[in-house]
């Protein structure tokens, strides 16, 4: 039986993700909004106004957030150092790197909001995790270090329609790609399809309404 007190601090956890996911979106998109300039058909159209590419590129970040704050608001994880490091003699921009202690499994995911990457991006990212993974396996020798690529723009890959001839072009590297769905499956996390899908959409409405109108 599911217990009621289990289910509330849960709704509680992702309410206030929900909240914290909005000041994300408000304070960076208001740092540095980059507008279209005149030379592009967007500004012959619409005039000056913020650009809706660089809206997106910013945003592509917001999945690392979603992430680490989950890890950090579980203290069956420790969330590692993740960003910009030395790694095998090269610098590596390592997304998302948590801990857990009591299964001894280092998880190591590479986010992607767009799996439909440009072909040639593909055995890059590949040959990146791979050096991620190998590198992550000699400092933590105790552990098992599970690596994969999140699409977090997508909930359960039955859904999409587009980027699956990439999809398999990873799996066949031996490279698993996974989808939020997943991701709160492995971290124990409840956030139920249609509410994740939900949330999106109203950020989507207030960007358009505030920034793009």
């Amino acid at each position: 039986m599911t217990d009621p007190h289990n289910n509330c601090a849960e709704d509680a956890r992702i309410s206030e993700l929900k909240a914290k996911g909005i000041e994300w979106i408000e304070k960076i998109l208001l740092k540095d909004l980059t507008c279209t300039k005149a030379g592009s058909i967007s500004h012959l159209l619409y005039g000056e106004k913020p650009s809706e590419q660089s809206i997106n590129i910013k945003l592509g970040r917001f999945g690392e957030f979603i992430a680490k704050e989950l890890i950090k608001s579980d203290e069956r994880f420790d969330l590692l150092d993740c960003g910009v490091q030395m790694i095998n003699n090269k610098l590596k921009d390592v997304d998302l790197i948590f801990m857990d202690k009591i299964r001894k499994i280092i998880y190591y995911r590479e986010l992607k909001g767009n799996i439909e990457l440009d072909t040639e991006k593909i055995p890059a990212t590949i040959a990146k995790c791979n050096d991620i993974t190998n590198f992550l396996a000699s400092k933590y020798g105790d552990y098992n270090i599970d690596c994969a690529i999140l699409n977090w723009s997508i909930y359960d890959r039955r859904e999409l329609t587009a980027g699956l001839s990439n999809i398999k072009t990873f799996e066949k590297a031996g490279m698993k790609i996974e989808h939020m769905g997943d991701f709160f499956a492995i971290i124990g996390t409840t956030w139920h399809k249609e509410d994740y899908y939900a949330y999106f959409r109203m950020i989507g409405t207030k960007i358009i309404t505030r920034f793009l109108k």
